[in-house]
Parts: structure tokens; C-alpha cells; sequence
């Protein structure tokens, strides 16, 4: 048997709006942009893929350098 524990934390996460746009526009919407683009320029699945994660994760990091810049 387990002991009961006094000190228990119960978290409440909150996801709002703003965020799942943001993840949709960024993630779905870009990324497939980026991938459809890299698929053009190199034929290649694998490269097209990889073209796919570079350019989301780089519109991600241009982002929160403008939010560090802006402050």
C-alpha cells in the first residue's frame, strides 16, 4: 500500500486560441508551403522533408527573435 500524500498538486493547463492558430498557421500551413517548395527545387522526398522542417522551425526562431528584438 502506498501512503497518502498531503502536499498534492492538481495543474490546470490552458490552451487558448491564439496558440492552436499559431500552430496550425505556422506548423500546417508553412510547413507544408516550405516542403511543396523544397519538393520543386530538389525532387527528392527525403530532402523535400527536411527542407519542410527547416523552414518551419526557421519561421519559428525568426519569430521569437523578433519578440526578444521588440522588447
Amino acid at each position: 500500500m502506498r501512503p497518502m500524500l498531503h502536499n498534492q498538486e492538481f495543474k490546470v493547463y490552458i490552451i487558448t486560441k491564439g496558440a492552436v492558430l499559431r500552430f496550425l498557421v505556422i506548423e500546417i500551413i508553412i510547413g507544408t508551403m516550405t516542403y511543396s517548395i523544397a519538393m520543386k527545387l530538389f525532387h527528392n522526398i527525403i530532402l523535400a522533408s527536411v527542407g519542410g522542417w527547416v523552414g518551419t522551425e526557421g519561421i519559428k526562431r525568426l519569430y521569437a527573435v523578433s519578440k526578444i528584438i521588440g522588447k
